[in-house]
């Protein structure tokens, strides 16, 4: 794992030199983790078909073309549902900068140029199946940044921007909403997290053996750390910015 962190640090090195080489410019501010499959809990079951945006399919297309100029005969997935973006909402009294993952970002995407879009309308340009798109479009309903008339959201519901949004903070995150899970659901999460548990303890044991082997710089624990943040594996406790607590 602290291989892959590292060596991703350097694909993304390699990738912003790539794009000044050919003059290219993305547009966004874009990075990447390329992880061995075999050696993380990435959760590919979750996988579902999806219209990358617009806005972000020039970066997807371009880190494609630099991987496999590199790497011939290896494949790369996109785990969507794992990744997040910032998006700056300038169309409010005040501006926003959001953290959100890639679906709740490319729904609000599809209101640059509109402020009201059907449910339907949404669903089928974004090729999201029913389960992902419920989820993440209820989350941008109950922070209240999307609005609906409708109690009993259907494919004819109408999904508005909410343009007297406000927030006393400029700079926060949108989680997705939760869902009730089924008793199928329930029992498979929790076989998802007993594996995760084992990963957890495997990854404490080899760390607590590789302190005989070398000595991580401070830097490299940093960014680990972020990484692990990432990907909901820990989360900063509320009252100390320097403690760090394991998402069971």
């Amino acid at each position: 794992m602290f291989t892959d962190i590292s060596l991703s640090a350097d694909q993304n090195n390699k990738f912003s030199e790539f794009l000044k080489k050919d003059n290219v410019d993305l547009g966004i501010n874009f990075s990447i983790y390329v992880l061995q499959a075999g050696a993380w809990p990435l959760g590919q079951s979750s996988l579902t078909s999806f219209a990358v945006p617009q806005e972000l399919e020039k970066s997807l297309q371009m880190f494609e073309n630099f991987y496999h100029t590199r790497f011939s005969g290896r494949k790369l997935t996109w785990l969507h549902h794992l990744c997040q973006g910032e998006l700056k909402l300038t169309y409010l009294s005040k501006p926003y900068i959001v953290t959100m993952q890639t679906f709740q970002m490319a729904i609000l995407l599809l209101f640059e140029k509109t402020n009201a879009l059907t449910h339907k309308e949404l669903q089928t340009t974004l090729q999201l199946n029913s389960e992902q798109f419920s989820k993440h479009l209820a989350s941008l309903l109950d922070c209240k940044i999307l609005l609906c008339e409708s109690e009993n959201i259907g494919p004819d519901s109408v999904l508005q921007l909410n343009l007297n949004y406000t927030n006393k903070r400029t700079k926060f995150r949108i989680t997705a909403a939760l869902q009730r899970e089924s008793p199928q659901e329930a029992e498979a999460t929790l076989s998802s997290v007993d594996e995760d548990r084992k990963l957890y303890l495997q990854a404490a044991i080899v760390l607590s053996q590789s302190r005989a082997t070398f000595a991580p710089s401070i830097s490299m624990i940093k960014k680990c750390i972020e990484a692990l943040i990432d990907k909901q594996y820990i989360e900063r406790t509320p009252n100390s910015a320097d403690e760090y607590s394991y998402v069971a």
